[in-house]
């Protein structure tokens, strides 16, 4: 990091973006996000993309970023970000100065080294060695996502000790991310076949995410990644985490979740309109996912909704 990018046109100083009562923000843009001419700021920032692609200059090469990838741009550090579509992305993002970690601090460089400040190490390097993306594996995407949702709320309602909340569930992103960051680097295998193929299993994702309610099978999601079926499950399960069948299960259940707690429909109706064709195997199913049956999770659910 250097001190001379504060001199750019475009630099952002904490005092001037932080305007509540602590030296933190989180939101999330939906069609449209800032940031579209380079700038540098003195603070932190972290982005993930949540729906869409984006592209994120950095040291003069364009990284595509699509969902599931996230970046951490430490202070001082001269980039920007574009997109093809703005109508088509959502971008999670939160951003915070040194103070926000610890009061006793005002400065990220100064104080890189000491040692509550580990799970910032990944990223606390100088330009030529900035991560400009991380690809978070589906597990850490959800975990990633509650983060940020989590966040958001607090950040909104500020209840009492609503800061406390924010910073421990800050570092707790950081140390996911951190974490991802490690794994990315100890796996070059995995990280040269993730960008070789990272298009073509992102239609394939893109079209079970859109089309899981119907009767989909592993050949339809071949046939959208133009890809064969034994490559397809190979390069997926190390993109993903999960099997193709897993992959779609864990998508009907959680919207299965969703219908469950947000309409009156029966848990017959949803489980035809999720994707499962006999609903006894959908409650069994979601028994053995979520731990209890969708009957009792709905009751409990709107319980403790009021």
């Amino acid at each position: 990091m250097h001190k001379g990018h504060a001199n750019i046109k475009n630099f952002i100083r904490s005092e001037n973006n932080f305007k509540g009562s602590i030296p933190f923000k989180v939101y999330k843009m939906e069609s449209w996000f800032s940031g579209e001419t380079y700038h540098s700021h003195e603070y932190m920032q972290i982005w993930y993309v949540y729906k869409g692609v984006v592209f994120h200059w950095i040291n003069g090469t364009c990284h595509e970023m699509a969902k599931g990838d996230v970046f951490v741009v430490p202070p001082y550090v001269i980039h920007r970000i574009s997109a093809r579509d703005l109508d088509d992305v959502i971008i999670m993002g939160c951003e915070f100065s040194a103070r926000f970690i610890n009061s006793q601090f005002d400065d990220f460089e100064k104080y890189k080294d000491i040692f509550d400040f580990a799970y910032l190490q990944p990223f606390l390097v100088e330009d030529k060695n900035i991560k400009a993306k991380v690809t978070l594996t589906v597990d850490s995407q959800i975990q990633v996502e509650n983060i940020m949702n989590n966040m958001l709320t607090e950040y909104k309602t500020q209840d009492n000790y609503y800061d406390h909340i924010i910073k421990a569930e800050l570092l707790k992103l950081l140390s996911i991310i951190a974490r991802e960051y490690g794994n990315s680097k100890n796996n070059k295998e995995s990280k040269s076949v993730v960008e070789k193929y990272r298009n073509n299993v992102s239609k394939a994702i893109k079209y079970i995410d859109q089309n899981f309610y119907k009767d989909l099978k592993l050949d339809d999601a071949c046939k959208q990644a133009m890809m064969s079926k034994s490559y397809f499950c190979y390069i997926f399960k190390i993109i993903t985490q999960k099997t193709f069948t897993e992959y779609l299960v864990d998508i009907r259940i959680k919207k299965a979740m969703d219908l469950l707690v947000n309409t009156d429909l029966s848990i017959t109706n949803i489980s035809y309109n999720v994707g499962f064709n006999d609903s006894a195997y959908f409650c069994r199913v979601f028994k053995k996912m979520v731990g209890v049956s969708p009957k009792y999770y709905k009751k409990i659910m709107l319980d403790d909704n009021g």
